[in-house]
């Protein structure tokens, strides 16, 4: 992994398990689902799904579990995950709005790139406090390849009219945090809920146990 200049102008944010506590909502979901189908839906199964996209965890799924009815899996994943959110707002991570108003005091462009769809998207920002923060969301059905391809990432960038080495990327995930180096972006890894792929952490150029470490890092390289 080649050393980042750090010449910074914007940052880009992953939503679900960086700036929102969706991860453990996500594997109740399909908990849930897995009862409602007869499965047992293995933790290493669902620790592979983190970050991923819809069509990417069919595939994963499908291959993890031939056995399984796998769209009826995923149909009643997708209930369960919605329900559970709209019982109540997902929290926001530690430091998370913090990070956010001192970004938008130095007047640090920001983007949201996550792998869940548009429309949920909007919802999560909206329903959390943090959607006015961002001038541009990129969602996983607005780009062909997901992560780890850095395509959502150098997407988000170029929204933002710049080029992804010139943005740092906040991510929690194993592909996250690969697509974000691949892109081009100071990546900086917060791993939530499962611990990180070893080889895949090999991607960050920084690694911290929260946001508030990580935002002490950040913020600094913009102060100047």
């Amino acid at each position: 992994m080649e050393k980042h200049s750090q010449n910074l102008r914007a940052v880009i944010f992953d939503m679900d398990g960086t700036l929102i506590d969706t991860e453990r909502i996500g594997a109740a979901s399909w908990d849930h689902a897995g009862e409602d189908v007869g499965v047992v839906v293995p933790e290493a199964v669902k620790r592979d799904m983190v970050g991923r996209n819809m069509p990417d965890i069919q595939n994963l799924v499908e291959r993890a579990m031939p056995e399984a009815d796998t769209q009826r899996l995923l149909d009643r994943a997708n209930h369960h995950y919605h329900r559970l959110i709209q019982e109540a707002p997902p929290p926001v991570k530690s430091g998370a709005r913090e990070l956010l108003e001192a970004l938008r005091k130095l007047n640090v462009p920001m983007a949201v790139a996550t792998s869940s769809r548009s429309f949920q998207a909007e919802d999560k920002l909206g329903r959390t406090g943090l959607r006015d923060f961002f001038q541009v969301i990129v969602a996983g059905d607005q780009v062909a390849r997901g992560k780890p391809d850095p395509e959502i990432f150098q997407t988000a960038a170029e929204a933002m009219g710049f080029h992804a080495r010139e943005c740092a990327v906040f991510e929690d995930s194993g592909p996250g945090i690969e697509a974000a180096e691949r892109s081009g972006a100071l990546s900086i890894f917060v791993p939530e809920f499962w611990p990180p792929d070893p080889a895949q952490a090999l991607f960050a150029h920084e690694t911290f146990p929260d946001l508030i470490q990580a935002g002490a890092f950040l913020l600094p390289l913009f102060d100047r």
